[in-house]
């Protein structure tokens, strides 16, 4: 990325920032509900100074990555699984359209009966909510891969599982790890809301304590925290994803 473009995407964060500090301090809101950004920062090197906030995030993170690597390992299996048979995909296709739009936070009651207010509870529910992207673009990725490529496997003599693993596999990574980014999304979105719900530590718990206590910006760092982990891991899966299929025609543009 030049160096021009990368002033040009500071602009609008900065212009945001500098709007904020200047009507926080200008009286026109109440200072305790809209900290100014300087007095925000200075609670977040605190935090950081304390330990406290890794301590938050690994709680997270930690529950976070058990659920998606799981939603990762099942989606791409079931996706593939329904897009090669149509026995699978009849017997599946309505299992999943009954359970994908359901809330995951109205199935957090029924996830702490089954698995308890610990971490077994989150990550299932992570689990499960991010195994659709990544099914329904693995299932579209498998799909839109060249019969001719399969018919010229098949004629050159290459079992079902080679064609799987040289052709429909490389030929869908484009759809899998668009499905990988939506649903890393979803996994950073129920974990902050089911620990709100239940949970004694994690981003979503310092959240919601600061709230209930009125830090508000000890509230607000932990809404900065959230934001640039978003922000900086998506920007990791697209760097992935550029590397992995630089073949691509989004790259290639």
């Amino acid at each position: 990325m030049s160096a021009a473009r990368i002033v040009r995407r500071a602009v609008s964060p900065l212009i945001v920032l500098l709007s904020w500090e200047l009507v926080s301090r200008s009286g026109f809101v109440n200072p305790l509900l809209l900290p100014p950004p300087s007095q925000v920062l200075r609670d977040l090197y605190g935090l950081i100074a304390s330990t406290q906030l890794f301590s938050a995030l690994w709680a997270s993170m930690k529950r976070v990555l058990s659920g998606f690597a799981i939603a990762v390992v099942v989606g791409i299996a079931i996706g593939v699984l329904m897009a090669s048979s149509k026995i699978a995909e009849d017997f599946i296709d309505p299992l999943v359209e009954l359970l994908r739009p359901i809330s995951p936070l109205a199935l957090f009651p029924l996830a702490i009966l089954w698995f308890g207010i610990g971490d077994a509870s989150k990550v299932f529910l992570i689990a499960l909510s991010c195994s659709f992207p990544i099914l329904l673009n693995t299932y579209a990725g498998v799909k839109s891969v060249d019969a001719a490529l399969i018919r010229a496997a098949r004629s050159l003599g290459a079992s079902r599982l080679e064609i799987i693993k040289q052709v429909i596999l490389p030929g869908s990574i484009p759809s899998m790890l668009t499905g990988v980014r939506i649903s890393w999304g979803i996994a950073l979105i129920v974990i902050i809301a089911s620990e709100m719900v239940g949970a004694v530590n994690g981003l979503g718990f310092m959240v919601l304590d600061a709230q209930q206590t009125f830090q508000t910006e000890r509230l607000f760092s932990g809404i900065i925290v959230i934001a640039l982990l978003g922000y900086g891991t998506d920007q990791g899966l697209r760097w992935l994803r550029k590397r992995l299929v630089p073949w691509h025609q989004e790259y290639r543009v």
